[in-house]
């Protein structure tokens, strides 16, 4: 799979982990939050949105699979695939509001995107994902 999107976020702070780099703006925390940094958070420090990257080994499952497994979980909506073979769903987060999930991969890697707080978001969001840079 490759993944390869640039920014320009002046204001940002490009910070690096296991399986991307991304351009974290001001006012906005990033955390790995486990051991094996398959899991990273981006948070806004007003709550007002964030970012869960949740990257790894699908150990040769298919994203399909993957993403209706997680569509499950978390009671969304039925994902659905496009053109470039990702799938997206919603589904309400434990604050009860809005949340778009993103799958993307191969059998060798897997990527899920979760943003939460699209609604308030002033555009911040979007610009750390353009930012995103697979390693």
């Amino acid at each position: 799979m490759s993944m390869m999107i640039t920014a320009s976020c002046a204001y940002a702070d490009v910070q690096e982990f296991r399986y991307f780099s991304l351009d974290v703006p001001e006012g906005w925390t990033a955390n790995e939050e486990n051991e094996k940094g398959s899991i990273v958070t981006v948070r806004a420090d007003d709550a007002s949105g964030s970012l869960v990257i949740t990257a790894g080994n699908p150990d040769g499952r298919d994203i399909g699979d993957i993403a209706r497994e997680y569509s499950l979980r978390v009671e969304g909506d039925i994902p659905k695939l496009d053109d470039e073979g990702n799938y997206t769903f919603s589904f309400n987060n434990e604050d009860n509001k809005r949340s778009e999930a993103f799958i993307t991969g191969d059998r060798d890697f897997y990527m899920i995107i979760i943003a939460n707080g699209i609604e308030n978001d002033s555009g911040e969001l979007g610009e750390i994902l353009d930012s995103l840079e697979m390693k």
